[in-house]
């Protein structure tokens, strides 16, 4: 398995929230930056030699600020230049305020079967309280579109834990979002992130967020009703209909390879984990002067990858798959952890059940503590 995951630096403006590398620019800023990243495509693709790959992601910032004309020839560059396999996913982040016909019209006929939609809340108070230029009737417009233009997978995105939101608001929020019966929910719990504008507004004691028993209550309605209807929880803050599960984000919780093009992007190949540089001008400047971008790369050796296997594995709700962990490295997870799971089963955040080594209910509430221990 092999993910191609692509960045898009920008944004119609920067929400409160947002530390993800991204920038607000004029014209020939991205239209400069779409002819480095066409470079960098066209490198990547002669380092793999044709070898098959298995998803396309193509995330931001907000890549439906670019033009139809734009997403079109990025869209169809990529998949000219890298070897897909038949049926591969392919996705686009959509912002429901910058969505067009022209531009779904573009993606549709470019090979995009997957939009994962930035609603974040169904409130018109909160989408203004964290930033977001686009309304509640945006979100319902947008996935009408999406629809009328043959894509049908889509991923709604909430964010439960915002400034001034209620438990109640988060319910009916969840249950406007699934009356569009999505296929897909990314329901992400607020991180107030250094650098931001609410990291200072909260140190400032101007921030005021729900209380942590009206957090955990937003968790459990999740847990509680999006099953209800069909949805299986298959990652901590994500959920599915049968077969519907993020093929490319799976590639990420396996911890399997996948490249990271553009400005700012992670990628990690053949055990090599590089990035980009987070400098739209410096990617720039480089790709059109004809010189690679990656800032650096680290090598990682086989024990920080059972590290990192356990930690990002337990992040699904099947837990980690004891066989194939055995077969990628030829040693049991409990030769390698026995203290660690031994301690975890016993504090009741860990259990193993069916071949699978998995986080409790109580261990999904705890898992940065569950995971910090498989950290050698």
């Amino acid at each position: 398995m092999l993910g191609v995951y692509v960045h898009i630096p920008f944004c119609a403006n920067k929400c409160g929230y947002c530390d993800f590398h991204s920038i607000v620019a004029g014209s020939s800023v991205i239209e400069d930056y779409l002819v480095a990243l066409s470079r960098e495509i066209r490198y990547w693709a002669d380092q793999l030699g044709g070898r098959t790959c298995s998803t396309l992601y193509i995330g931001g910032g907000s890549p439906t600020l670019l033009t139809a004309e734009q997403l079109s020839r990025l869209i169809r560059q990529l998949t000219a230049e890298f070897n897909f396999a038949s049926g591969f996913e392919l996705t686009v982040e959509a912002n429901p305020g910058t969505l067009t016909p022209a531009k779904l019209e573009a993606m549709a006929e470019a090979g995009v079967n997957r939009i994962s939609l930035g609603a974040q809340a169904f409130q018109n108070d909160l989408l203004r309280r964290i930033g977001r230029t686009h309304s509640v009737d945006d979100i319902y417009r947008g996935v009408e579109l999406i629809r009328k233009y043959g894509i049908s997978n889509i991923n709604l995105d909430l964010i439960e834990g915002l400034p001034d939101q209620k438990l109640t608001d988060w319910q009916a929020g969840l249950e406007a979002a699934a009356a569009l019966q999505p296929t897909h929910f990314s329901c992400y719990s607020l991180i107030l992130e250094k650098g931001t504008p609410f990291f200072e507004e909260y140190y400032r004691g101007t921030l005021i967020l729900p209380d942590e028993d009206e957090a955990v209550g937003m968790f459990e309605f999740t847990q509680a009703y999006l099953p209800q209807l069909g949805y299986h929880h298959y990652e901590i803050s994500n959920y599915a209909l049968p077969g519907m599960e993020s093929r490319h984000n799976l590639i990420y919780w396996h911890n399997q390879f996948y490249l990271g093009l553009g400005s700012g992007a992670h990628g990690y190949f053949n055990r090599l984990r590089a990035h980009n540089p987070a400098d739209v001008f410096l990617y720039t400047k480089n790709w059109l002067s004809g010189i690679p971008a990656a800032v650096s790369g680290e090598y990682v050796d086989r024990e920080t990858e059972m590290d990192e296997t356990m930690m990002l594995g337990l992040r699904l709700i099947e837990g980690v798959d004891e066989a194939a962990f055995f077969n990628r490295f030829n040693v049991s997870i409990k030769d390698v952890y026995a203290n660690a799971v031994t301690d975890l089963i016993d504090r009741g955040l860990l259990e193993s059940r069916d071949g699978f080594l998995r986080l409790t209910k109580q261990g999904i509430f705890l898992g940065n503590l569950v995971f910090s221990a498989f950290l050698r």
